[in-house]
């Protein structure tokens, strides 16, 4: 049976392999890009004002709100002219399969631990599901 210790240097190297992966790396490479990139920061920073913009007529109105359209469509176009970046389409692309990797991950490690709860339940006999072993 594992320790703490041994989990967390299997997850550890679980970690190690995803970092060294291409996606990864592209990633890594574009987020800095984003970080570094006027056209991008003042696509971000307009973008993020019309949330805010949102937001407000959100809380005050809603659709009643008499800008609701205009602030609408300033989210919407500010959303598209961020993500019609090619920069940005590729590092959404990277982040969604990292996330689809994680995702897998989770999922074997959930079905490995559900196996074995399931086969120690099924061995100990009493059905009760309190065993002591």
């Amino acid at each position: 049976m594992l320790n703490n210790t041994d989990y967390i240097e299997l997850c550890e190297a679980i970690g190690d392999e995803i970092l060294s992966l291409p996606v990864f790396q592209m990633y890594k490479k574009l987020q800095h890009e984003m970080n570094h990139n006027q056209e991008i920061i003042q696509l971000i920073n307009e973008f993020e004002k019309a949330k805010e913009l949102y937001a407000d007529v959100e809380r005050y109105g809603g659709k009643y709100h008499p800008d609701y359209k205009e602030v609408s469509q300033r989210l919407i176009d500010t959303k598209s002219n961020l993500y019609q970046n090619a920069s940005v389409k590729e590092f959404k692309a990277c982040e969604k399969e990292i996330q689809s990797i994680l995702d897998e991950i989770s999922n074997y490690i959930s079905q490995a631990v559900e196996v074995t709860v399931k086969t120690k339940t099924k061995s100990c006999g009493c059905g009760s599901g309190n065993c002591s072993r």
